[in-house]
């Protein structure tokens, strides 16, 4: 089984890992909303680095809509780009747009919708928004078959 981090950076960053291989769709194996910024993600992190195979998590874009935004998300990028070279976990990064694939309903109905815990519910959002975009077929078939969702 490979095992799947995804996180939702910020200064409460969610997180939620996953269990998949190449029949077996995308399962959740736990969740957490990790407070403390940059420095409560990377004691998260070291303590991930044992589990996860790979990680994606949003990417940060100043787009202008947000006067001075919290830039936090950009230290953790950095962060999980260094991860990469030190212990060699592929990373991907994905706008925040992408979390629009994954409604609350669908994650009701895989009992995944986690009330009060709206940074973990977004990793979860950006896990499944990334096998879909992956085109992981196990997991396809188990949360869109029979959705009308754009891009499928």
């Amino acid at each position: 089984m490979k095992m799947l981090l995804a996180l939702d950076p910020g200064k409460t960053t969610g997180a939620s890992l996953w269990m998949y291989d190449d029949e077996t769709p995308l399962e959740r194996y736990g969740h957490w909303q990790i407070e403390g910024g940059i420095y409560g993600c990377l004691e998260f992190l070291d303590q991930m680095k044992k589990f996860a195979d790979q990680i994606v998590s949003e990417s940060f874009v100043i787009d202008g809509r947000t006067p001075n935004p919290d830039t936090t998300p950009l230290q953790i990028e950095g962060a999980l780009m260094a991860y990469w070279q030190v212990y060699r976990i592929p990373v991907a990064f994905q706008r925040n747009n992408f979390k629009k694939h994954v409604s609350n309903e669908l994650l009701k109905k895989h009992n995944l919708y986690i009330k009060g815990e709206p940074h973990a519910m977004d990793s979860q959002r950006h896990a499944i928004a990334y096998m879909k975009t992956e085109r992981h077929m196990p997991t396809l078939e188990k949360y869109f078959a029979n959705e009308e969702t754009p891009g499928n």
